[in-house]
């Protein structure tokens, strides 16, 4: 179990399109607890993709910082971390590390989809869950928004756990501890939520935001997918304002400029082609799209990035 590789490249083509990496299909336990020296040796050792370039995650990581700081780059964003810091990237969001790793201390928490399908409770008791909706809140939790309480005891405790000898109910022990984590993660992001979304609007949410992830490029209007979810508009509307502080209409364009973002800087296609994939029948469209939502055009936001 200790030697297995972190992640695999599950579809590299790297003129043309971003390194997807998948979860180590040979690790029995789906999920796998690393602190960074042994993280930063592994990612040292890789040669399937550069763990410093971007690359789109197909599974759920966590990183919590037990020393010093740590900066760490998710979908053009840079997230400033320090001890008792978490950070929850999202499967499919686009991230790199830094090479910050070789002056702090923590743990890389990751896990698979498979991990939270197998253990239905997770997906009970976190259906309505905010660490991984980066659409709603930030993605980080900070030691001043744990209080008393502590991401760092239970890390290592995983960690533990992950390393001890004896794999007898293993599984159990680490699935139960990873819970107890993102339970006290939830409870963090509950205490300190502003919007005071409640559970049923949080669902509806996650439903419009699925269905926007799968159809954005045959259409982004706002007024299909409220159809689709059998709501009004105006309740779609509200939801998304509550939540995110934007109309739906700004959020589905917002939604669709990160997109293209993520295919400017990953991956070699032209502006022309990038404007078909993302569902824009002409590319001065999307260009215009893309520089009123962005303020740059795609060319220019590709050379300075």
């Amino acid at each position: 179990m200790m030697n297995c590789i972190i992640f695999t490249v599950s579809e590299v083509n790297m003129s043309n399109e971003i390194p997807k990496i998948e979860f180590n299909k040979s690790q029995t336990l789906d999920v796998e607890i690393v602190d960074f020296s042994e993280l930063y040796k592994k990612l040292s050792q890789s040669k399937s993709h550069d763990p410093y370039a971007m690359h789109k995650i197909e599974f759920y990581l966590i990183l919590i910082i037990t020393k010093n700081s740590y900066r760490h780059f998710v979908d053009f964003k840079y997230y400033d971390l320090e001890e008792g810091s978490a950070l929850f990237i999202a499967k499919n969001q686009v991230h790199h590390f830094t090479k910050d790793l070789l002056k702090s201390e923590g743990m890389c928490i990751i896990f698979s989809s498979i991990f939270l399908s197998k253990h239905h409770f997770f997906s009970g008791n976190l259906k309505f869950n905010r660490l991984f909706n980066y659409h709603i809140e930030a993605p980080t939790l900070h030691q001043s928004d744990m209080g008393s309480d502590s991401f760092i005891g239970t890390a290592e405790k995983l960690h533990q756990e992950y390393i001890f000898p004896n794999d007898f109910i293993k599984s159990e022990i680490l699935r139960s501890l990873l819970h107890i984590l993102l339970l006290q993660a939830e409870r963090a992001k509950e205490l300190h939520s502003l919007n005071g979304s409640n559970t049923q609007w949080i669902e509806i949410f996650n439903t419009f935001k699925d269905k926007l992830e799968k159809e954005y490029v045959n259409t982004r209007s706002a007024r299909y997918y409220a159809t689709q979810l059998f709501i009004s508009y105006k309740f779609l509307n509200d939801i998304v304002k509550k939540l995110t502080h934007k109309t739906v209409k700004a959020f589905i364009d917002d939604f669709v400029t990160m997109e293209i973002k993520r295919l400017l800087v990953s991956t070699s296609l032209s502006v022309k082609e990038i404007s078909y994939q993302t569902g824009f029948e002409e590319p001065a469209n999307m260009v215009k799209f893309f520089k009123k939502n962005s303020g740059y055009t795609p060319l220019k936001f590709r050379q300075q990035i």
